[in-house]
């Protein structure tokens, strides 16, 4: 009998492995750790076989396949033949080709060019009419309008100014995070705007290079003729949500239907607004619904009865203080699949300052991998420039990447997004009358 052992992946690697996938599938992150944990044990060879990397990793052997081709296609690692005492060709086999801290850098910077081609591929086809969309998820092929670039731009690193959508609370945490990130070589500045709109309108104009605004909002800017691309999707699913307390509806509010003749509040141009709409033209009441412009004062309404309902994000409901009151809430993303805040910056600097974009990603990637990984000593750290408490920013953060997050995150990395799921979002506002046709 053939009795063979490998090492194998242990608790203790995880923290690598949720680092790597930030930037990588799960899959992939998983073979790469193992092999990089192989280059750091001198009492084992550098290399391992396909069927080591399948064991090792924990992973099938279809997917430890895909992902050793893939990550050579990346110069993540790179294949050679194993040593072997037995007779005929020598089995292939892989090692990874840089230290942890250079390969976690590199790993990061291929996936923010990844997220950038993603982005102008879904600047194209947000160009095109519903019927003319013919984009393609564009996966890892590279974009040959920027195959080749100056060593100039290449270097092209410094400050960057980024538009956040509202005063800054947990959501914003990971950009935070990126700032004392030992993989950010960019320095960070933010400016807070008072919703989606005007943080698209900074980074249009120029005052900011990077902003963050809800996707629906940057749909509708873009019809309008800003020269905007979104370049990274910070939560997969919409936190719009649609809520109430049964003192104020007279009752359980349990299906989208029982809104019918009733008062909906919502602060107009805003996203909230945008995919509240949607909600209700998805259920086929919005017609039927009597729609109130709130100014924005969305709690007050409800709690004084000016409306039935409100709009807002997912922290909202948890900041009524109704004691002993059911809330009761719907969120957009369980009846439709709408992105949620996504990262933007403007044609043209994305065209002048692209290394500089792409260090920005990298930058929030390791924020993303810090504040999720040690979730209170980022919001400890948090809290000294913000009202709410660390324990407060950490529960709200847990609970947004935790029913938000999506898993696409986990199949292509933090921040993945798509030409089509962008155009279908687009098209399903567009019908519905909510923002102009592409």
């Amino acid at each position: 009998m053939d009795v063979r052992t490998f090492p194998v992946l242990t608790d203790e690697d995880e923290a690598l492995v949720e680092r790597l996938s930030v930037g990588t599938g799960e899959n992939a992150a998983r073979v790469l750790a193992y092999l990089l944990c192989r280059l750091g044990d001198p009492d084992l060879d550098d290399a391992a076989t396909r069927t080591a990397v399948h064991i090792g990793a924990g992973v099938s052997k279809n997917a430890a396949a895909a992902a050793l081709d893939e990550l050579v296609a990346a110069e993540l690692i790179a294949e050679t033949t194993a040593s072997t005492a037995d007779p005929g060709r020598p089995p292939k086999a892989w090692h990874a080709v840089a230290p942890q801290s250079e390969t976690i850098r590199r790993t990061y910077a291929r996936h923010a060019e990844r997220l950038l081609e993603q982005g102008e591929r879904t600047a194209a086809i947000l160009e095109t009419g519903p019927s003319e969309s013919t984009a393609t998820d564009g996966r890892d092929s590279a974009s040959e309008a920027h195959a080749e670039r100056p060593s100039a731009e290449r270097s092209d690193h410094g400050r960057v100014s980024v538009a956040l959508n509202w005063r800054s609370n947990a959501l914003h945490l990971p950009l935070f995070a990126a700032r004392s990130a030992d993989e950010s070589d960019v320095s960070l500045t933010f400016d807070e705007y008072d919703g989606s709109r005007a943080a698209t309108n900074a980074v249009a104009s120029g005052d900011c290079d990077v902003g963050l605004a809800g996707a629906a909002t940057i749909l509708r800017e873009r019809a309008r003729g800003q020269p905007i691309v979104p370049i990274a999707v910070c939560f997969q699913r919409s936190m719009v949500v649609l809520y109430t307390t049964r003192a104020a509806f007279g009752g359980p509010f349990e299906r989208l239907e029982q809104l019918e003749g009733r008062r909906v509040g919502m602060r107009t141009g805003t996203e909230t607004e945008l995919l509240g709409l949607l909600l209700l033209e998805q259920a086929g009441i919005r017609e039927s619904v009597n729609l109130v412009d709130v100014g924005g004062e969305e709690r007050s309404a409800l709690e004084t009865g000016e409306v039935d309902a409100v709009t807002g994000m997912v922290p909202d409901p948890d900041r009524l203080d109704l004691a002993e009151q059911h809330v009761e809430v719907v969120a957009v993303s369980d009846a439709y699949p709408a992105y949620g805040p996504a990262l933007i910056t403007a044609e043209e600097t994305l065209r002048q300052r692209r290394q500089r974009v792409a260090s920005f990603l990298v930058a929030t990637m390791a924020g993303w991998a810090n504040a999720v990984r040690a979730t209170e000593a980022a919001a400890s750290e948090f809290a000294t420039e913000t009202d709410e408490s660390p324990d407060q920013i950490a529960r709200t953060f847990e609970a947004a990447v935790d029913r938000f997050g999506g898993d696409a995150v986990r199949r292509r990395g933090w921040g993945w997004h798509s030409p089509d799921d962008w155009r279908n979002l687009r098209d399903a506002l567009a019908q519905g009358g909510i923002v102009a046709d592409g």
